[in-house]
């Protein structure tokens, strides 16, 4: 009874710091290492047909989503319902890849500045950038591109944090809500990635036999992670007692999706090293 009040104590003490000051987080305890340094194309004068190469070349790449991806999560506590509203912002769909140096230059007070045309957040986290390993990803983008120092970003999903579920949590940490490594957190999103027969997989495996499939991965923690190598990075992470980490060719394509029969929501984890995961069923 006692842990239970000094946590309820935390949690609302967390709140009421949101009231009065943005809340700087970060995801993953390493400090970010930009891997790359690949820079966001300068758009091209129009073409003949009044667009430019570049906005042909972003309508293709849209089509696939896939590529290098940053994120950002901003949160924002309602008290009407007692729960903290976590926006995931994507750069998903609007260039190949992310430029992942200028991400690094932004601090979470400029992304905090900045969301405020959007929304007025309480914190922002730093989501990290991502290369995505799907063959096909048909995640929607519902709603507009918004500017984000030279990036553009477009609100994807929404993680939703019940008072109750952070009161009754032994892994609750104000300065890291929703990243707990190798904690489930549910994302609501219109999501639908595909793998075809053939392709490699690499997923975590729960002790109550849940799965958890790759779809993105990150050299911030581990510096010479490449896609080739994910086969064996079972060893180089610290998997909690009971998870296993396993890689094989599908024999079947892969299809994970969220439906409207479940609300659109489905279960992300991420693991040490930061790399991304989803639950699947199949």
């Amino acid at each position: 009874m006692v842990a239970v009040k000094k946590r309820l104590r935390a949690v609302l003490t967390f709140c009421l710091v949101c009231l009065a000051a943005p809340v700087a987080a970060q995801l993953g305890s390493a400090t970010p290492t930009p891997a790359t340094t690949d820079k966001t194309a300068t758009p091209s004068a129009p073409g003949p047909e009044g667009r430019s190469l570049n906005a042909k070349i972003s309508q293709n790449l849209a089509q696939r989503r896939i590529g290098l991806v940053c994120s950002i999560y901003a949160g924002t506590f309602h008290w009407w319902t007692l729960s903290l509203r976590i926006t995931q912002y994507s750069t998903m769909g609007l260039v190949e890849n992310c430029d992942e140096l200028h991400y690094d230059s932004l601090t979470l007070a400029s992304m905090h500045a900045q969301l405020r045309a959007v929304q007025q957040p309480l914190f922002v986290i730093r989501g990290g950038a991502h290369r995505y390993l799907m063959d096909v990803n048909l995640a929607t983008l519902p709603n507009p591109f918004i500017r984000i120092g030279e990036l553009q970003f477009s609100a994807v999903g929404e993680v939703r944090i019940a008072l109750s579920d952070m009161i009754r949590s032994a892994n609750y940490k104000p300065d890291n809500l929703i990243s707990s490594t190798y904690t489930p957190f549910t994302v609501q999103a219109n999501i639908q990635y595909i793998w075809n027969i053939g392709k490699p997989i690499h997923r975590l495996v729960a002790p109550n036999g849940d799965r958890y499939v790759m779809f993105g991965y990150t050299t911030r923690v581990i510096k010479q992670l490449t896609q080739a190598s994910l086969t064996e990075m079972g060893p180089l992470l610290n998997k909690p007692e009971g998870w296993k980490y396993e890689s094989f060719l599908l024999d079947k394509t892969l299809t994970i999706k969220t439906a409207p029969s479940t609300g659109f929501k489905v279960d992300f984890l991420f693991d040490d090293a930061n790399n991304v995961y989803i639950k699947h069923e199949d």
